[in-house]
């Protein structure tokens, strides 16, 4: 039966009180990814290893149904493998990374959101003469929210807690930073009651992606090169924090969202929504403190700083972070960047999701919007707040338009191409019979050299490229054992050197083709990880190509070995992906498995060659090129190639029937051909199966099955701090976020699955309506505020009658 692996990306935007209806579509997520990792478990899937003893929620059997039903005709495998959040979206987005990572539960987040999201929990109130001062202006206050505020906040509760919000302190931020830690900690450590080592939603072989976007208010400086003057430094705000977690082996995790990560998590999530004027900015003394008055550890404060953060010593303790929305209010970039090139088992449908609780209208929709010249206020307003904080996302989605469009002609040109490398590969690899590990090596070097050969003086021009693509990636390995981030320049001294290094390289590789030789230079050889990289994911297109055949489906079985041999492939790329990774250096394993443990020596020897004076010459040379030959050993790409040539050549075989390991076979062997084509206009390694990135919202705007009116968010009033100040509002976005998810979800999940859209399949449109009634049956006994909220909703959807 034919599986679709749906790939959720997430975006969670910013929205002050409006995180309440985000925490909602979070648990709609997470039951969903549950749901379908437990079938998983069941057998008819694969690679997940969640805590089965957990007792199964309502509405995780009504998305287990949809998923079953949905089973007959296609297995539907959902996957959620990159999240990144700003501000109130920055907080979600961490507590679902946690959920998903570790399968933890978010019913205790949900009662601390609803309890303490609250201004009586978070505002400072001022004490003595001054609060009895103030006192004396409650009817001004009155007056004032009667008669400015209008409407939108006639209730006795919400008229009580501006009160109290008023007579806080003047001229300081009115909530309490410490307190919003402590929450949040208490919100984590009721997670980690379900804690279970191993337990994970993400499947075997692959990772979550986290990114959270806070505003350094210092900045820090970068330098950028220029002709005159050398170069000119700027100040830079933005930090894009990222964490993550990789399900290595069965139960075997590599992670930065376990429970001794807790602190470094809630200290980005304290700064990326500490909203201007509303809360103090965040810093890692005011972390330190609080920890310090609940008597608990922050296990790995240092790694975090100086890994993360670029920050070491006191001076970690002075500099401030204020909300992330400052600078990046809708963090799509990091997300478009991680997505392109996900490993996935079977033929995947990539969704990017991202949650805006309140859309902007379009003037014509808009019944507030106004012809008239905006006043001194506003304008002062909307150029500090509101603007900034929306600014638009169009040229991320052009990105993603382009990156369909990148997937379209790359499939166009590998059509073109196959005849004539077909023809090639066919004179080089015999025609019958099997093929040795060691012989499948020199018919790949033959054509290789057969498409140098070919390509002409187009072939220095590709190799140039790929000289410098892997300078830049080295550049970026050393400068990370010197302790630099990605985002800082990479000292001056090193890319001269290593420019030096390339420039004899690229030299060498002139020679040779002048003499004859289209073979690549040795430099490539040692450190190209990325052209191997692509190879495989080539070869895995080559397969996925498989799985509509005819003589594939009516083949008992083939499809297994077709999912276990990518499988083999894609640990095959997991384990070069770590060839970059600083980790790889440090932890003691080389990206072969065995014994690395060179990151102490490597970056002795870069410190070295940096103290060393320019006029030292070929001495810092010989420092770097010694570093070269340790990154060469603990990266073993010719073993590598032995192992992979040995995977293509006898695993490959045992599992395919000869034809189809031939055609494989061809396409691995063939490569180098595509990528002398492809590789100068992508200059990337989009060469996996997923041919389009398809953008959902989720949104009340979005929902077809609610009125409008009923839908609207009580948390976006009070320039959307409103659900601060009301429980029963709080209990109304909360209840809404995960209804409005639970449309939309199950909208893409049938799209994906390729079948008839709910409101065509009146068994699909009875499924969500299951789905809503277990929610409204599992929240009714929580959500007290206002009893008659999941009444009204029943009646309004006339089901459950």
């Amino acid at each position: 039966m034919k599986e679709i692996e749906l790939r959720l990306a997430l975006v969670f935007y910013g929205g002050v009180s409006l995180a309440i209806y985000m925490h909602g579509v979070s648990r709609e997520v997470l039951n969903l990814v549950r749901a379908s990792a437990r079938r998983d478990e069941r057998g008819l899937l694969n690679d997940t290893a969640g805590s089965t003893a957990r007792a199964v929620s309502g509405p995780e059997q009504a998305w287990g149904a949809l998923l079953g039903h949905l089973g007959r005709n296609v297995n539907v495998r959902v996957v959620t493998d990159v999240i990144a959040g700003a501000s109130a979206g920055g907080v979600n987005g961490i507590m679902l990374a946690r959920a998903l990572a570790h399968d933890l539960p978010l019913e205790g987040h949900r009662d601390l959101w609803l309890k303490y999201a609250d201004v009586t929990e978070l505002a400072r109130p001022q004490a003595g003469i001054s609060r009895y001062l103030k006192s004396s202006l409650s009817p001004v206050l009155d007056r004032l929210i009667s008669a400015r505020l209008k409407k939108g906040i006639q209730e006795p509760e919400t008229q009580e807690k501006l009160r109290i919000l008023m007579q806080s302190r003047w001229f300081q931020p009115p909530f309490s930073g410490s307190r919003y830690i402590g929450w949040m900690l208490d919100a984590c450590e009721e997670m980690d009651k379900a804690y279970c080592d191993g337990a994970s939603l993400i499947p075997v072989g692959q990772s979550l992606d986290l990114f959270v976007t806070l505003t350094d208010y210092a900045g820090q400086i970068r330098r950028i090169r220029t002709d005159d003057p050398a170069f000119v430094e700027e100040w830079d705000h933005r930090r894009v924090l990222k964490f993550r977690t990789r399900h290595r082996t069965p139960k075997v995790l590599q992670s930065q969202l376990a429970p001794d990560n807790v602190p470094e998590l809630v200290f980005s999530a304290r700064a990326t929504s500490s909203f201007p004027g509303a809360f103090p900015p965040a810093s890692v003394g005011e972390m330190d403190r609080v920890l310090a008055g609940r008597k608990e550890g922050w296990p790995k404060r240092d790694l975090f700083l100086n890994n993360a953060m670029g920050l070491s010593g006191d001076g970690a303790k002075r500099r401030y972070f204020v909300d992330g929305s400052v600078v990046m209010n809708k963090p799509l970039a990091p997300v478009i960047e991680q997505i392109r090139s996900r490993p996935a088992a079977r033929e995947v449908a990539r969704r990017l999701v991202y949650v805006d609780p309140v859309p902007k209208a379009a003037p014509d929709e808009d019944p507030n919007a106004s012809s008239q010249m905006p006043g001194f206020f506003k304008v002062i307003l909307a150029s500090l707040a509101h603007i900034p904080r929306n600014e638009p996302v169009g040229d991320d989605l052009k990105e993603i338009e382009g990156h369909n469009r990148r997937g379209r002609w790359l499939a166009q040109t590998i059509v073109a191409a196959d005849p004539v490398v077909e023809r090639t590969v066919r004179k080089i690899l015999p025609g019958w019979g099997k093929v040795r590990a060691d012989r499948l090596t020199r018919y790949r070097t033959q054509a290789n050299a057969a498409a140098h050969e070919q390509a002409g003086y187009a072939y220095l021009t590709y190799q140039a490229l790929k000289l410098h693509a892997v300078s830049d990636r080295l550049e970026t390995l050393m400068s990370g054992f010197l302790g630099q981030s990605a985002e800082t320049a990479t000292p001056d001294w090193l890319v001269q050197e290593l420019g030096h290094l390339v420039e004899r390289e690229a030299n060498s590789g002139e020679a040779a083709s002048a003499r004859g030789s289209a073979m690549p230079a040795n430099f490539l050889i040692a450190h190209d990880v990325d052209y191997r990289i692509r190879r495989l994911r080539f070869a895995i297109r080559r397969l996925n190509s498989f799985y509509d055949r005819e003589d594939v489906r009516s083949v008992a079985g083939l499809t297994e070995h077709l999912d276990h041999l990518k499988r083999l492939l894609y640990e095959e790329i997991d384990r070069m992906l770590g060839a970059w990774e600083l980790e790889t250096f440090t932890s003691g394993i080389s990206s072969t498995g065995d014994s690395g443990g060179s990151g102490d020596s490597i970056a002795e020897l870069l410190r070295q060659a940096q103290k060393m004076p320019e006029a030292a010459g070929d001495a810092r040379r010989d420092k770097v090129r010694e570093v070269l030959k340790r990154v060469e050993t603990v990266q073993a790409l010719r073993e590598n190639d032995r192992r992979v040539d040995l995977l293509f050549a006898e695993t490959a075989a045992g599992l395919l029937p000869t034809s189809l390991w031939r055609e494989l076979l061809r396409a691995y062997i063939g490569f180098a051909f595509y990528d002398l084509t492809i590789f100068p206009v992508l200059q990337s390694n989009d060469f996996s199966e997923v041919s389009e990135i398809l953008v959902d919202r989720i949104s009340p705007r979005d929902c077809q099955t609610f009125n409008d009116e009923e839908v609207q968010l009580k948390g976006a009033s009070l320039n959307s701090f409103g659900a601060f100040f009301n429980r029963e509002w709080r209990e109304h976005d909360y209840l809404w976020g995960r209804l409005n998810a639970a449309e939309r979800l199950v909208k893409i999940v049938v799209s994906a699955a390729g079948q008839p859209s709910v409101s065509e399949d009146p068994v699909l449109a009875q499924h969500l309506e299951n789905l809503f009634l277990a929610i409204l049956e599992e929240e009714e006994p929580v959500l007290s505020a206002d009893p008659l909220l999941t009444a009204r909703i029943r009646q309004g959807l006339k089901i459950g009658s």
